[in-house]
This record gives structure tokens, sequence and C-alpha cells, in this order.
């Protein structure tokens, strides 16, 4: 299952020329069960944001709802991709229709059962608020300087050494009482978002502080969280090693998720 429309309506062969344009643009995914997702509102959120910030307008949050909708099946789960976009970069100003959507739809991604190794690399995403197209050029050259070290993936840090956030996750600390969020800059995810007020829901803080690599002894566990993961485990992170025992982390994050409710497509 791959399928692409473009405005709501099936992409053609006369469109590729413009999909050179997604660089200049941004995007949020999500993954859809029976034909509902969790945290929309925060997604439409997100594009708007986004949109305001790239282009200065925005594409009507209805179309985007009605572009949703359409390429969606009744009762269908998938993972979904929305990039917003324009063809016309080099305009000064650019105007609302200017703007495209495109919806990608591929079949549904598990979360992840296997902990995470992550090596740590000095990287500062442009314009770390969005999501934007250009986000991969980055995560795909630490992350295979990584693993070519021996480790699964990449752990951003600063010129200071603090922690910011994974190649396409967000990253959090457990101290065996609060969740730690890194106040580095970093992409605020749509899962950690509804994660952080689902626990703070449930009596269990969640804090945003500076997070050094030397502070690392001070935390139990360490979980990452995207689209797909909302309790996705690290073991390691460069040479410290965290607590094998996860589960209280584990069920804490586990009940924040089921909490959260579905919203209808």
């Amino acid at each position: 299952m791959f399928v692409q429309e473009l405005d709501g309506r099936p992409l053609t062969l006369a469109d590729m020329p413009g999909m050179m344009a997604l660089q200049y643009g941004h995007f949020t995914a999500m993954q859809v069960r029976q034909r509902q997702v969790k945290g929309l509102r925060l997604h439409l959120e997100r594009l708007a944001g986004s949109s305001r910030q790239l282009f200065g307008c925005r594409v009507p949050e209805q179309h985007i709802i009605d572009c949703l909708h359409r390429i969606t099946e009744e009762q269908e789960s998938c993972s979904i991709r929305v990039n917003i976009f324009t063809t016309a970069f080099g305009q000064t100003n650019i105007r609302e229709k200017d703007l495209h959507v495109l919806i990608t739809k591929t079949p549904v991604v598990e979360p992840a059962s296997r902990p995470l190794s992550v090596k740590t690399a000095r990287f500062k995403r442009l314009l770390p608020e969005i999501k934007h197209g250009g986000i991969v050029s980055g995560i795909l050259a630490y992350r295979r300087k990584a693993m070519a070290a021996g480790f699964d993936d990449v752990l951003y840090v600063d010129e200071q050494q603090h922690i910011s956030e994974g190649s396409i996750w967000n990253v959090g600390f457990y101290d065996g009482k609060s969740i730690v969020l890194p106040a580095t800059p970093a992409l605020p995810g749509i899962m950690v978002q509804l994660l952080s007020d689902s626990l703070w829901n449930h009596g269990v803080a969640v804090i945003h502080r500076n997070i050094s690599l030397s502070q690392l002894h001070e935390y139990k566990n360490v979980f990452y969280t995207n689209s797909v993961n909302h309790r996705g485990m690290i073991t390691q992170i460069d040479q410290h090693m965290f607590d094998n025992n996860q589960d209280t982390l584990s069920d804490i994050l586990e009940r924040a998720y089921d909490a959260v409710p579905w919203d209808n497509l």
C-alpha cells in the first residue's frame, strides 16, 4: 500500500516536477488506526504554525481535514505523512493559493520492541521547532556514523554537551520519580506533547531542564518517542549504561499513552 494525493486528488506524472519543491516545506507524520489518530489537533496546529513561520500564510484547516478524510478508507489503519510545500519560493509574497498539500499513505508501522544504544554527536538543526522538509540530510549523515561505530542511532548534543534530541525522535529521562525532558531547543514532537499532558494528569511530574552528558548517572532510565513509538527504551548513551529494569518506566508511559483519546479523521 503506497498512495499519494496532491491537494485532494491522485498524484500524476505531470505533478512530478513540482515535487522537487518538497524540500521547501514542512510535514507531520501520524499513525492511523481504524481511521482514528491521537493528537489530531496538535498535528493541525503544527502544520498551521510552521506554514505561518515559513510562508507567512497557511492552508485552511478544513482543506487538510478533507484531504485526510479522502485518502483514508472506513476503518482503515495506515501511516500518514502530510507535507505542506510551495513551488513559489522565489516570490516575495507567498499566498495561500501557492501552498500545496501532499499526503502519503503507507502501511502501518508497529512500535519497536528492541531498546536502542545511541552515540552522541554535536549537531544543531536549522529551525528546530519546525519539522521541515530538509531534516533528513542531517539525520542520515550522523546516524550512519553512529551505526558504523556499533550503535543503533544518534543522539544530538550542543556545544555545551547538553542533550537535545535524537535523529527522528524526542528523548526523555526518568529519575525514579519524575520525567525530565531536555530544555535544549529541539523539535516538539506530537507524541511527547501528548504523553506530557497525560503524565501530569496521572500525577507524574514532567520537568524541562538542561541535561548534560556529565549528568547521565543521575537517571535510572531513558526513553524515546516519535509518531510510532510512545515508550521506546534506550539502554546506552555512548559508554554509559542504564538500568536494565525498565518495567516501571514502561508501565508509566503505557498508561499515559492509553489515556490519550483517539480522534476521528
